[in-house]
């Protein structure tokens, strides 16, 4: 029940009580006007008067209604009055003077108390205001704060990313580092792969992969068209739906394959876009702008990684390999020698050594000149490394050649080496568009039928090799114990 409707109830209420106290007055004045002294009779009739009053006076005081307040001034005053003229007891005045001071007085506390009561409601609505307004600069700084610790944490993880590609020079080594990461850093990819070509962009090959889930019958091992996109365009892509974009024709294979979104970034070495790092997924709308940002500062730190770990690999292999014939040089080919001495000698395992030169190769050099006897090695080196996939290879000096056997025995070398001798014979060598034909003398040495030390075993390989010389040539000799 509403305020309004309970001030009517109570005003109804008391004009219910006064009626009938008028009326209680008019049946006590018939009833007890012939029994009573007159003196008793008006005393009765002043507490009955009084007791009327008390609900006049609240119901002014609670309600404060204008037409209780002509009420009070028309009945109450000349009640009291009346009350102590005829009683002539004028306690009477001073209680209903008290009364109405005390109802004075509670009336104006309530009203400072009102008063009050609304600046503190006021208050309460100026400070509720102010707490919405903190709640929301607190929402938008919380906000920004989480902002801030996602890009603490994506710059974080970068330079720890960037630590870890300087502690490897092997190119291999870094590329699947790096794919690696980039599922970790993106981990709403189902797979990714990085493209890198050697030389021919229309050859990329897939040179590290990672999966998070089975994706179809992904075996890729070349880039894809968005690879070659994005090598062409030279610009990071994204691609929210691949099955939606009109800039791409998917074959029915790669539907199949249900990767629908992807983002791919660029690989450049020396200003050249040489290979890509992708990631796919097999739902649409994966991705965002802000994860390709992200992967295309992870492949630019890896480009700056894998392109020194290369030109080390570079460098290094100009170090232990022959530039004309690409053998390995007689310094680490020695280096070589001596790991794989010392481990026959710990496993008690046997080696043998092939030593060979091509013949006459003094002659064929003042025919052809210096550049046909380099054409000649050449051919030469080819030979060997296509008929000997397990060996060792060195080019030894000039056009003398070292072949290590590891776990070989002198009779298993020299038909390797009889073997090799024939082939050289029956290849002919292409020099100035003429065919050339060229043979070999060899020797062979092993460990430990001739000798156990390793310069010994060097030095009874090239005394069967000249003694092959000797003996004619095109001939291959097995050292004597």
């Amino acid at each position: 029940m509403g305020v309004p409707a309970r001030r009517h109830l109570v005003f109804l209420a008391g004009v219910g009580v006064f009626a009938f106290s008028v009326f209680l007055i008019f049946q006590s004045l018939a009833q007890l006007r012939t029994t009573l002294h007159p003196e008793v009779y008006l005393q009765r009739l002043s507490l009955i008067f009084a007791a009327l009053v008390f609900p006049i006076l609240t119901t002014w005081w609670r309600f404060k209604w204008i037409g209780v307040n002509i009420l009070m001034i028309f009945l109450v005053i000349p009640l009291v009055l009346f009350v102590v003229s005829v009683t002539k007891i004028s306690v009477f005045f001073w209680v209903y003077l008290a009364y109405a001071i005390l109802m004075l007085v509670l009336y104006r506390t309530e009203h400072q108390f009102e008063n009050q009561l609304s600046m503190i409601l006021i208050e309460e609505e100026k400070l509720q205001d102010e707490i919405n307004n903190l709640e929301v600069v607190f929402k938008a700084k919380g906000e920004g704060i989480s902002t801030f610790f996602e890009k603490y944490s994506t710059y974080y993880n970068l330079r720890k990313l960037a630590e870890e590609l300087t502690m490897s020079l092997s190119w291999t080594e870094l590329a699947q580092k790096t794919v690696d990461r980039a599922m970790d850093f993106i981990p709403r990819g189902d797979y990714a792969k990085m493209t890198l070509a050697r030389s021919d962009e229309r050859n990329l090959p897939v040179v590290a992969s990672r999966r998070m889930r089975p994706v179809g019958r992904w075996t890729a091992k070349q880039g894809d068209l968005f690879d070659f996109w994005c090598i062409k365009n030279r610009k990071r892509l994204i691609v929210m739906d691949s099955q939606d974009d009109f800039r791409f024709a998917l074959r029915e294979n790669d539907k199949r394959e249900n990767l629908r979104s992807l983002i791919v970034a660029p690989i450049f070495f020396e200003n050249r876009v040489s290979g890509t790092l992708a990631i796919h997924a097999t739902r649409p709308n994966v991705f965002t702008h802000e994860d390709l940002r992200l992967l295309d500062a992870i492949a630019t730190l890896a480009s700056s990684a894998i392109s020194n770990a290369m030109l080390y690999e570079k460098t290094e292999q100009l170090a232990i390999k022959d530039s004309l014939t690409g053998l390995f040089v007689r310094r680490y080919f020695y280096e070589r020698l001596k790991e794989e001495h010392r481990r026959a000698l710990l496993n008690q395992k046997t080696m043998s050594l092939i030593m060979c030169d091509l013949d006459h190769f003094k002659e064929c050099n003042d025919r052809f000149g210096h550049q046909g006897g380099d054409l000649m090695l050449v051919q030469l080196a080819e030979i060997l490394g296509q008929s000997l996939k397990n060996a060792l290879l060195a080019r030894y000096g000039g056009e003398e050649f070292a072949i290590l056997l590891p776990e070989t025995t002198k009779a298993e070398a020299f038909k390797i080496a009889e073997g090799l001798r024939k082939t050289v014979e029956t290849t002919p060598f292409h020099i100035r568009r003429e065919k050339v034909g060229m043979t070999v003398s060899a020797g062979v040495s092993n460990l430990p039928d001739d000798t156990l030390d390793i310069e010994l075993l060097v030095h009874k390989a090239d005394q069967a090799l000249y003694r092959a010389k000797r003996e004619g040539r095109n001939k291959v000799c097995v050292s004597t114990s």
